[in-house]
């Protein structure tokens, strides 16, 4: 594993725990009432991050290029900052959550 591989894993895992932890404190910011609807809303942003991670164990596990380690570090850094998005401002999920949700 080359310095430039091992880099891209520390930015792919630090973004994934970052966008974990901001979203569990997002969630924990709004009404209890609120938070089923803000898990749902923020399911496309996890799955990202859980595509980048197995990306990156698969990059770890098998003899792959570089090109996969930087989709993965693309794809936490796209996670992380959607749920910088996200923590601005957890209602705008919930509400386009709730809306297609009742639609």
């Amino acid at each position: 594993m080359t310095d430039l591989e091992l880099f891209l894993v520390v930015v792919s895992a630090l973004c994934a725990l970052y966008a974990l932890f901001t979203f569990r404190a997002s969630a924990h910011r709004l009404h209890y009432r609120d938070r089923p609807l803000f898990w749902r809303g923020v399911a496309l942003p996890l799955g990202l991050g859980g595509l980048g991670l197995g990306l990156l164990a698969y990059a770890l596990l098998t003899d792959t290029s570089t090109g996969v380690f930087w989709a993965a570090a693309a794809l936490g850094a796209l996670t992380a900052a959607l749920a910088w998005l996200t923590e601005l401002e957890p209602n705008r999920v919930v509400r386009w959550a709730y809306r297609t949700v009742k639609s």
